[in-house]
């Protein structure tokens, strides 16, 4: 299978009609291809999740530059609500580009002040290389390591691939919650994954990935997937709460942030089943149906 690379800062994935949004990808996400169709490729991206994206946005590249990268641990996502690019390690440098939260850069050698430094800060900046070739500096506070990898594409696509993801519970819970906690205010966007805007299920798939977990991008518990169904007394803080065409993450004491199109919110915001908590939403109390967890 051919495989790319995003090369633009972001782009939306289209459903088959090529009109209607379905999901976000960022700069450095790797996508299977699968097919052409006029401007738009078909694809398939590193978490399984199929849709046509504009062709000009992802660069060609081997399934070996995706084995490679995984292999040499230098990948790092962008983990603040957005990181600028800079030509030199000071906050007046000029803006080579701005990344999303969650796109991913390399980590690469930076050769100053007579010795060279390699993964390591140099006045708090790191310095990398965009997958459109760009190279400079982003501060080490916006980045993390990147928490997953491109095996699903490079593997051949095995059915369960993304099953039994060896995190430890209650740091995982923890980030979750956090990651979710960071995109409270975000406005509401019907496919969007970004801090410019998110939808219910974009929410939740980032939050996990930030935890190191690939989950279904839809509001629903999909098979292979690491997910499975639990009772509703079992739920523990980061656990998903699913409710017809929408997705939660519980926050505990009956709370839980969503990114509801709700035009009286219409954002991430915290919500809860309790009738005497100025956040109770009684529709999503009432069309709960089901909760989910990873362990």
């Amino acid at each position: 299978m051919r495989v790319g690379i995003v090369r633009v800062p972001s782009a939306f994935l289209m459903e088959k009609d090529l009109k209607s949004p379905a999901d976000q990808i960022f700069m450095g996400w790797a996508v299977g291809i699968l097919g052409e169709e006029g401007e738009y490729y078909q694809i398939v991206t590193h978490y399984g999740y199929p849709g046509y994206v504009k062709r000009d946005a992802v660069k060609i590249t081997i399934e070996e530059k995706l084995r490679q990268r995984d292999r040499c641990g230098r990948q790092m996502m962008v983990a603040a609500p957005f990181a600028d690019v800079l030509a030199e390690t000071k906050v007046q440098g000029d803006r080579l580009v701005t990344l999303d939260k969650g796109s991913y850069v390399e980590c690469i050698t930076y050769s100053g002040k007579g010795e060279d430094v390699r993964g390591k800060t140099y006045e708090g900046y790191l310095r990398v290389r965009t997958a459109s070739g760009i190279t400079g500096f982003v501060p080490e506070i916006a980045v993390m390591r990147r928490p997953d990898d491109d095996g699903y594409l490079y593997l051949g696509r095995k059915p369960g691939y993304f099953l039994g993801p060896n995190v430890p519970e209650a740091q995982f819970r923890e980030k979750v919650v956090l990651f979710a906690a960071s995109y409270l205010n975000t406005p509401y966007r019907w496919a969007g994954k970004s801090q410019q805007g998110i939808d219910c299920s974009g929410l939740t798939f980032m939050c996990y990935l930030f935890g190191g977990v690939i989950i279904y991008r839809d509001a629903k518990i999909h098979p292979g997937y690491p997910v499975k169904s639990i009772s509703f007394d079992k739920l523990k803080k980061g656990d998903l709460l699913y409710f017809p065409g929408h997705i939660g993450i519980y926050i505990g004491e009956g709370r839980y942030i969503h990114a509801t199109g709700n035009i009286n919110s219409f954002a991430c915001v915290i919500s809860s089943f309790l009738e005497e908590d100025r956040l109770y939403r009684e529709d999503l109390r009432k069309s709960l149906y089901a909760a989910g967890s990873i362990f």
